[in-house]
């Protein structure tokens, strides 16, 4: 029996294998037919139509009409149905929630921004999260249409084991369960992972990762962390926890506290949240800037993209906190580079909008700091998406199980 139930799981494992290379192949050509589906993977012609026609069923693929004669009959031609199977991204930050729509080409066809209500919670978030949800599953292009899933973007350490964010130091949050919280409110599959390696994942399905097989991106928002692609592959560790770039302590003596508790994480000296906080305490002091008036007069008014656009106009202030933090974010980066020998640091989030102001900086420092036999060749540059790298990271999680054909764990329907 046991050789029975090995030779039809392996006859399973095989049939998959084979319904990957096809549906990747027809999603990679704007058509192609039956025929050149069974040239192009090897397969016979009797297992192409096999395949063609579960993916056919699943929604996945159609037949478009009749191609060019070749010499004999004119070959049907097919068509990864992107515009006909759709997905839900969020990207959960602290400041705002970001929820988009998108179909099967990553063509983001509606976005919600809301507020988030971190003071009041976990449930509230979830509450809130769930409307977006609800909202972008409304949306007309969509109705009677199928959303394979929700991929979600959330700061803080993932325990994969356990499917749970077990600690999230921007949230407050400890041993809280997203899938739980939405699936059982909105009926549609998710799946979340850590802001940082969703945005790596997303670069790696659609941006640097075409390009690169070991890349490092780095999230700047109101927090760091840093999602690590090796071999085309993105680094877990144990229990998925990989990835706290945030919480490396860069400054042993700092009197300055991170978000997690210690004192001196780069995080609590780069991010965001520091670039604002060091202003701020500097015009507390009496310190004299044009933040001052940027904030409306009330200092704790300034944000890190105040600081930036100051510092961008000549304050001294602003460019002295601003360098500092990239500074400190570039020997962190260095290290990094030390470490995993990548072939491109990707710098993304919200301070990373400041352009030239961080890139500058971060790569001088690297050129300082890091070994130059390793570092000479390494790219550093923005990441792709912008603002929406989180989101399209997102997007991607759900987008590669489909493709990789693990559908029952995604089989409910809009």
């Amino acid at each position: 029996m046991k050789d029975i139930a090995d030779s039809l799981g392996g006859a399973r494992l095989i049939n998959r294998l084979n319904k990957i290379k096809v549906v990747n192949l027809i999603r990679n050509n704007d058509s192609i037919s039956r025929a050149d589906v069974a040239r192009e993977t090897g397969l016979s012609a009797p297992t192409v139509s096999r395949i063609v026609e579960d993916l056919m069923a699943e929604g996945l693929v159609r037949e478009i009409g009749e191609g060019a004669s070749q010499g004999g009959r004119r070959p049907t031609m097919l068509r990864f149905s992107a515009h006909d199977n759709f997905i839900i991204g969020i990207d959960l930050g602290t400041t705002q929630i970001y929820g988009v729509l998108s179909d099967f080409d990553a063509r983001i066809v509606a976005e919600i921004r809301r507020p988030t209500p971190v003071e009041e919670g976990f449930p509230s978030v979830m509450a809130r999260t769930s409307q977006i949800i609800e909202e972008l599953r409304s949306f007309p292009g969509v109705l009677g249409k199928r959303i394979h899933g929700i991929g979600m973007a959330v700061a803080g350490l993932i325990n994969r084991d356990k499917n749970i964010v077990e600690f999230s130091p921007d949230f407050h949050w400890y041993n809280v369960d997203v899938v739980s919280a939405l699936s059982q409110k909105n009926g549609i599959p998710v799946i979340f992972d850590n802001v940082t390696r969703v945005m790596a994942l997303g670069e790696m399905l659609y941006g640097v990762g075409k390009e690169h097989k070991n890349f490092i991106c780095v999230n700047v928002g109101y927090g760091i962390g840093a999602g690590v692609i090796l071999n085309g592959k993105p680094l877990y560790g144990h229990m998925g926890m990989a990835g706290e770039f945030g919480h490396i302590t860069l400054a042993k003596d700092s009197r300055i506290q991170c978000e997690c508790g210690n004192y001196g994480c780069l995080e609590a000296l780069s991010s965001g949240n520091a670039i604002a906080k060091a202003a701020q305490n500097e015009l507390g002091g009496g310190a004299k800037s044009a933040l001052r008036e940027m904030a409306g007069g009330e200092y704790r008014n300034i944000t890190a993209e105040m600081v930036g656009d100051a510092a961008r106009q000549g304050d001294p202030l602003a460019r002295a906190v601003f360098d500092q933090a990239m500074e400190y974010l570039g020997v962190g980066i260095a290290g990094l580079i030390n470490l995993f020998s990548p072939e491109a640091v990707i710098i993304g989030g919200g301070v990373a909008q400041a352009g030239d102001l961080l890139f500058e900086k971060v790569r001088q420092t690297v050129r300082a700091r890091s070994l130059n036999k390793i570092s000479s060749t390494v790219l550093i540059k923005p990441a792709i998406f912008g603002l929406r790298a989180a989101v399209m990271g997102a997007i991607s999680l759900i987008l590669s199980e489909v493709l990789n054909l693990r559908q029952p764990h995604l089989s409910n329907s809009a």
